[in-house]
């Protein structure tokens, strides 16, 4: 268990993520330091789950023509049953997004690990690739040697 940053006594119930100016902060805190940071984690009256039972029972449940699922079934298990399944909770979908990250659009950073630069590479001989067709047909020589020598390159570095 993960003791509170603050006074290092506590276990922390409250883990803050802070993002600013592209840095991330984590912090992990008691309540008690919460509440002295000017944190306040209420819960109403009414627990979170009578909350979600009533707004689901409010809603007829819905089910997926394609494959049978219900919405109930995916809010239970997180997972749907096939790609329709998107189109038929379209609008329960995009409400849960938006209470779980605040928005139904990612806006955060690409994947610029191995696969993201194998993928951009791969984009890149594909790319040159149709340089080099249209050089060697317009009789280009000079300008096909240096798209040849740059696909040789790429391909050197395990791309393809």
């Amino acid at each position: 268990m993960k003791m509170c940053d603050e006074c290092g006594v506590q276990p922390a119930s409250i883990h803050l993520t802070q993002i600013s100016q592209n840095e991330t902060h984590v912090y992990h805190l008691c309540e008690e330091c919460a509440k002295k940071k000017g944190i306040n984690i209420s819960v109403p009256d009414e627990s979170l789950e009578e909350m979600i039972k009533s707004k689901e029972t409010v809603e007829p449940d819905k089910t997926c023509s394609n494959c049978g699922i219900k919405y109930s079934d995916f809010r239970n298990k997180g997972w749907l049953g096939c790609s329709l399944c998107y189109r038929a909770f379209e609008k329960e979908i995009v409400d849960l997004l938006i209470q779980v990250h605040g928005s139904s659009v990612h806006k955060g950073k690409q994947y610029k690990g191995t696969v993201g630069k194998l993928i951009h590479s791969n984009n890149e001989i594909k790319r040159l690739r149709q340089e080099l067709a249209i050089a060697v047909k317009n009789e280009e020589f000079e300008q096909a040697a240096m798209l040849r020598d740059a696909i040789y390159n790429l391909k050197k570095l395990g791309v393809e």
